[in-house]
């Protein structure tokens, strides 16, 4: 599978079937056995907020199939897929869809352009059976480009508080309109990458240590001190640009006068211009 491949069922024009495919994983990370599955039952809540159930197909390789139709309302779907196991247990993932009028697409709105421009840079990861981290595959996609944007107020936050000037800035101030960001967008971007970054940092932190086996498996245990280190470079990378960002909120970024006194009057000329320019007035 390509680096960046999304098989997810992302857009779905208006009146057209939403078809959901979605896969139940063990604690081995390894598709459920079809023989331990008894059914499948989707929830969808459309948006408007009605909730929906339909019954869901068991295909032979223990995917839950739907093929929904109920699509003429335009926004997101959410979407709950619960399996009943042989034991009686039951488990569930999530398979989300947006429908669109496609004469009429809507804008996206500035905190999913942001959301984008963070997932490029998680997009291309090479462990993820799709796009993104590993930790997407185990959270049953549940951290997706969407979450991107559950990330931008702790950014804005640390980038409001950063030094040299404390500021009040907010999503809008990096757009100039739908679809028409600024040059300071990536900064924002970065911003938002850093809590990211942390929480995969956080979510690697709890993973076993196999004992008394020989058998090969793929350890993941260092993800937390690699991303520890890619955290640390983008945390460098934003501290610079942040810092040279917010000089033009100081209110002293360009000059726009020599200061002088009328004590520096009575020096000769040629002296005068010499202390006025070291800050001796």
């Amino acid at each position: 599978m390509s680096l960046g491949f999304d098989r997810e069922v992302v857009l779905v024009n208006s009146g057209d079937s939403a078809e959901l495919h979605t896969t139940l994983y063990d604690a081995e990370d390894t598709p459920m056995n079809p023989d331990d599955l008894l059914s499948v039952d989707f929830t969808i809540q459309d948006p408007e907020g009605q909730v929906h159930h339909a019954e869901g197909i068991l295909d032979d390789d223990g995917a839950g199939t739907l093929i929904y139709n109920a699509t003429s309302l335009i926004g997101q779907y959410k979407v709950a897929a619960t399996f009943t196991l042989a034991n009686g247990a039951k488990r569930s993932t999530r398979q989300d869809f947006r429908v669109i009028n496609p004469f009429d697409p809507p804008a996206p709105s500035y905190a999913e352009v942001v959301g984008t421009y963070v997932w490029k840079k998680l997009e291309d990861c090479f462990d993820a059976e799709d796009e993104g981290p590993y930790l997407r595959d185990m959270t049953l996609n549940y951290f997706n480009e969407a979450k991107m944007t559950s990330f931008i107020g702790e950014g804005l936050f640390e980038l409001n508080e950063s030094p040299p000037v404390r500021t009040q800035l907010t999503v809008d101030y990096f757009f100039a309109g739908p679809g028409d960001p600024t040059a300071d967008l990536p900064l924002l971007a970065e911003c938002v990458f850093l809590p990211v970054v942390r929480h995969l940092m956080r979510s690697y932190v709890e993973q076993a240590a196999p004992q008394g086996m020989n058998a090969p498996y793929q350890d993941r245990r260092d993800y937390l001190q690699r991303w520890g280190t890619i955290y640390q470079l983008e945390k460098d990378t934003y501290q610079r640009n942040a810092a040279m960002f917010k000089r033009r909120f100081v209110g002293f970024g360009h000059s726009a006068m020599l200061v002088d006194t009328k004590a520096g009057r009575l020096l000769p000329a040629p002296l005068r211009v010499r202390t006025v320019g070291r800050g001796y007035y």
